[in-house]
């Protein structure tokens, strides 16, 4: 395996499937400083466990996900956040896997579609309202939208490594100009949620999701403090630090 570490080269590739989505990962984590060891993966047993609760096998892709990465819940410590094993449930015909930190959403797979190696996701903004429950599609593939949880997770990063600040116009142009668009990893209008684009050292999201901010928010994800005070010269503004509270 090679020892460099080409960001917009390895993200194009992580879309390639679930193979592709773990090695780029484990990559990923060890660029960070923090390379996935066998014991961050839940164990055989306990997968076993989990699935004779539900009394369901779990999906493929989810499943290996869990004996790969199960706990490094430092990799998903954003606004969305993992649902430990012992806690993953089954709702309206939902396997629910991941929620927002404070359950104003949550992402799961419909038990007709899980089948599959690599599921499609669904998401809702009300669960536990089997009234109000109206799941719509999310992703196309599980492995996809586990690479963008690792990108959102690693957004929002304690080591000063992650600013933002509302988007002015000229930014997206400056940086579609700068930067490798990488595919988006859902479903619908692209420009309805969040765009990623990837230099060398610089992960960079414009992220229209916020209704209350005309042009979204541009973040910033530098790998060391050389390229994160060039990402800010180059697009000066009111940059604040993202940190995960």
């Amino acid at each position: 395996m090679s020892t460099t570490f080409d960001l917009p080269a390895e993200l194009s590739a992580s879309l390639a499937g679930p193979a592709a989505a773990w090695q780029f990962v484990e990559r990923f984590a060890a660029h960070l400083g923090a390379p996935v060891e066998e014991a961050h993966g839940c164990t055989e047993e306990e997968l076993a466990a989990a699935e004779q609760r539900l009394g369901l096998p779990l999906p493929g892709a989810l499943r290996e996900a869990y004996g790969r990465f199960g706990r490094r819940f430092d990799l998903f410590g954003g606004q969305e956040q993992w649902i430990p094993l012992e806690d993953v449930e089954v709702e309206d015909g939902i396997l629910i896997f991941m929620a927002e930190r404070y359950w104003y959403w949550a992402v799961g797979i419909r038990l007709a579609q899980a089948g599959g190696d690599d599921p499609p996701l669904v998401t809702d903004a009300t669960p536990g309202d089997p009234v109000e429950a109206e799941w719509e599609p999310m992703a196309d593939r599980f492995s996809a939208a586990f690479v963008e949880s690792v990108l959102n997770g690693n957004l929002l990063c304690d080591d000063m490594g992650g600013m933002r600040r509302e988007a002015a116009p000229g930014d997206i142009d400056y940086v579609e100009r700068e930067f490798t668009p990488v595919p988006p990893f859902e479903e619908g209008p692209e420009e309805d949620g969040r765009r990623w684009y990837a230099g060398p050292e610089v992960l960079v999201c414009i992220d229209r999701t916020d209704p209350d901010v005309e042009l979204g928010w541009l973040c910033v994800r530098a790998f060391n403090r050389q390229a994160l005070d060039g990402m800010c010269a180059a697009l000066r503004g009111d940059w604040t630090y993202t940190m995960n509270y």
